[in-house]
């Protein structure tokens, strides 16, 4: 059977993480927790003095926010993917449910809408193919539709793994468990007409032997380890030319662990693999040779919706977590970078607080996106998502001496300004 698809909170998303624990408490949603998606979203020009809560402006003050609360994973399947109960963790079904009733009401209200999707997950085969990715590539072209979301937070994590086989050789990936370690699961993925197959080490010597291809789940006891393995093979996964492999370690014992990886039959032989992003594992479980590229996290892999890296504006670097492109499939992703690191903005009390994070330049960026819709159907056009993440990639700051597109930039950084004297231009 398929299955199920996730998404997490990354880390700097307070607007939606404090949204979420509040209304736990208090369902009578309070407007100005709304305002917080979109409207913390800072004005780059504002200072952060001890007079800021008097100056400060949001990106698209005037904008109108509807929030969807979304809610937390079904406990079963919670324990069948080692998520504590305290990640913020939801379905993806639930997070479609949600995107299709912000779609209506937009409809309903006959106002153009800016989805702002601050999620990731590191499930699926980073290739725009997963449920949420391809419905998010449908609404890509409907008109007055603009989608924006974040390449994550996991470039320094260390739960990418990139490697190539031949028909002659095995390449075993080491991957480091630490201790308190309740379970974890990975995916392994490769084009047709490669198809793999794979032995377990455990880190007493002990392993499962080369497991065989075939459909179904099967399963493998580590008697003195005290480990239950559970793999299962799938060919033309996501309805593409794929072959999945996904391991489920249980009660897995400290150390380090082998995955042997073989070709049954090779072409290229290239193979990726992905570990949970880091909300979704108890304690350390990292490859030690580890690749930061292709870390962009769905549905950041959708082709047509913005999908922003973050970088630090003040000393104008990339950050070290912000997720690096490209798509599996060397799709251009992300496509421009916004700032991400110690961004001012107004928290619940009412304050000036700073923040970091994937999610942070998602909600700049939808505020820009705002803006530039807001424009454009002024002047008569009835633009869609694409047509505005193109324009702000036209418009994108591109500096001299570096090469674009690139994994952690994209086309450049945001400028919604430069885009405006583009539009002039062209």
């Amino acid at each position: 059977p398929s299955l199920p698809q996730w998404s997490v909170c990354e880390p700097g998303k307070e607007a939606i993480m404090i949204f979420d624990n509040i209304c736990e408490v208090k369902d009578n949603y309070d407007h100005r927790l709304m305002e917080l998606l979109v409207k913390h979203a800072p004005a780059f020009t504002v200072p952060l003095d001890e007079d800021a809560e008097n100056v400060f402006m949001g990106m698209a003050p005037e904008a109108d926010i509807a929030v969807v609360k979304l809610k937390e994973a079904k406990q079963y399947l919670r324990d069948f993917y080692f998520i504590h109960s305290d990640a913020p963790c939801y379905q993806e079904n639930d997070i479609m449910a949600a995107v299709y009733y912000l779609r209506m009401l937009a409809a309903g209200r006959r106002q153009p809408l800016i989805l702002c999707i601050p999620l990731g997950t590191n499930l699926g085969g980073h290739s725009g193919a997963t449920p949420l990715a391809s419905y998010l590539e449908v609404l890509s072209s409907a008109s007055l539709t603009a989608i924006v979301t974040g390449g994550g937070n996991e470039a320094d994590k260390r739960h990418h793994f990139l490697g190539t086989l031949s028909d002659e050789r095995a390449e075993d990936v080491e991957v480091s468990v630490g201790e308190g370690v309740r379970g974890f699961f990975m995916e392994i993925w490769t084009e047709i007409p490669n198809i793999l197959a794979v032995t377990i080490l455990s880190p007493t010597g002990d392993q499962s032997g080369r497991i065989p291809v075939r459909s179904g789940i099967g399963s493998y006891n580590f008697v003195f380890e005290k480990t239950r393995l559970n793999v299962s093979y799938r060919i033309l996964a996501e309805n593409t030319n794929s072959e999945l492999i996904f391991l489920q370690f249980e009660q897995p014992l400290t150390g380090i662990w082998r995955i042997r990886i073989e070709a049954v039959q090779a072409g290229d032989g290239r193979f990726h693999i992905w570990l949970p992003v880091e909300e979704f594992l108890e304690g350390e479980v990292f490859f030690l040779r580890s690749n930061p590229d292709y870390t962009i996290t769905s549905p950041g892999d959708a082709v047509s919706v913005a999908t922003v890296a973050y970088y630090n504006g003040n000393e104008n670097g990339v950050a070290v977590s912000s997720g690096r492109g490209y798509t599996r499939l060397e799709r251009v992703k992300p496509d421009f970078a916004a700032p991400g690191i110690r961004v001012p903005g107004v928290n619940l009390r009412g304050q000036i607080s700073l923040r970091s994070g994937s999610s942070v330049a998602v909600g700049i960026t939808a505020g820009v996106e705002a803006l530039l819709m807001e424009w454009l159907v002024r002047i008569g056009e009835i633009p869609d998502s694409m047509q505005i993440r193109n324009l702000l990639i036209l418009g994108a700051d591109r500096e001299e001496g570096r090469t674009y597109p690139n994994r952690e930039w994209g086309y450049g950084t945001l400028n919604l300004y430069h885009t405006f004297e583009q539009i002039r231009r062209f």
